[in-house]
């Protein structure tokens, strides 16, 4: 879809291991596409491959097959001045803020740097808009003297927000953008991406291992196991009647703040490791931990397909086992 901010069209990256005669399936086979103004979700276990998809939506890691294409345009292809300045319009916010800011800088530095690497704008008015971005994220003029050891986790993370925000971007990877962050300071957080995207019109690529911040946030959620999507769907949707065994378990495992007695959900234990990345299994990703699993999850990859509207997973019996939560 050439209206979409950003395609995915059955992207693969594998990274070669340290023998050379093995490969790690990072990303396997993965297709979405986002629409302007969107949210989009990925949740999933470490190593799902979740960053790394992140990682190349932002082109700072090229696909080893298939295509991420921004506006319908494979920023890849791209002579070099071109794409960076594609890759002003596609930024990324880390999940380690500290890491994220260079400790000999000034607050107000970091912030300008983008500007100042881009070189088109006079220095005054270069720190006119870093100052500007500070005071949007909720951090007065007084901050731009300091240096990152003198901050809070949540304040670092507002200055990496502001950070990104002086080049304009159409869409924002944040990657487990609030996970270091301590619970108090994480609602606020995600008030100001709230604000920021009614304001500038953002959109999000929202990549999370939790599952009340994502179905908070989000329009759409994908679930994410060893390289593949299991499935996609509208996060009430998801919540209500999850289709695939493996988001069943994911929700099983949420904490529900009430005595054991008064719960009426049963929770799901996977059983088994997360298969190798360099070797997965055979037909369905997830069959080596699944409860439901038949000699065809193993014999045949599951299709791709819409359950229901706007509802896809991949399961040879998405729907047919499915726990409804009211």
């Amino acid at each position: 879809m050439t209206d979409a901010i950003v395609s995915v069209e059955d992207l693969r990256i594998q990274f070669p291991t340290q023998n050379g005669r093995e490969t790690v399936k990072a990303v396997d086979g993965v297709s979405f596409s986002v629409q302007p103004g969107e949210t989009f979700g990925i949740i999933g276990e470490s190593g799902s491959g979740k960053s790394t998809l992140g990682r190349a939506v932002v082109c700072l890691q090229k696909p080893t097959e298939g295509r991420v294409l921004h506006h319908g345009t494979d920023p890849n292809s791209l002579p070099g001045a071109d794409l960076r300045r594609r890759r002003r319009e596609y930024q990324i916010i880390f999940q380690d803020p500290n890491a994220a800011l260079n400790p000999r800088m000034t607050i107000l530095r970091s912030v300008r740097e983008p500007l100042d690497i881009i070189g088109t704008a006079p220095r005054v008015e270069r720190e006119r808009i870093a100052l500007g971005m500070l005071d949007l994220v909720g951090l007065p003029a007084e901050f731009a003297a300091r240096y990152p050891h003198e901050l809070s986790g949540g304040q670092k993370q507002r200055v990496n927000i502001a950070r990104v925000l002086t080049v304009r971007p159409k869409l924002i990877v944040c990657d487990e953008v609030v996970a270091a962050l301590d619970v108090s300071i994480r609602a606020g957080i995600l008030n100001l991406f709230a604000d920021l995207q009614r304001e500038f019109g953002l959109t999000y690529l929202f990549i999370t291992h939790d599952l009340a911040v994502v179905s908070h946030v989000s329009s759409r959620i994908a679930v994410m196991y060893l390289g593949c999507f299991m499935e996609l769907g509208p996060p009430e949707a998801l919540l209500r009647r999850p289709l695939h065994p493996y988001t069943q378990a994911l929700l099983s495992a949420e904490p529900i703040p009430l005595p054991s007695s008064m719960r009426t959900g049963q929770r799901i234990i996977l059983t088994g490791e997360i298969p190798s990345p360099t070797n997965p299994p055979s037909g369905c990703r997830f069959r080596t931990r699944c409860r439901s699993a038949q000699d065809v999850c193993a014999a045949e990859i599951p299709t791709w397909r819409e359950i229901e509207p706007g509802h896809f997973a991949a399961c040879h019996f998405a729907g047919s086992a499915t726990g409804t939560r009211s």
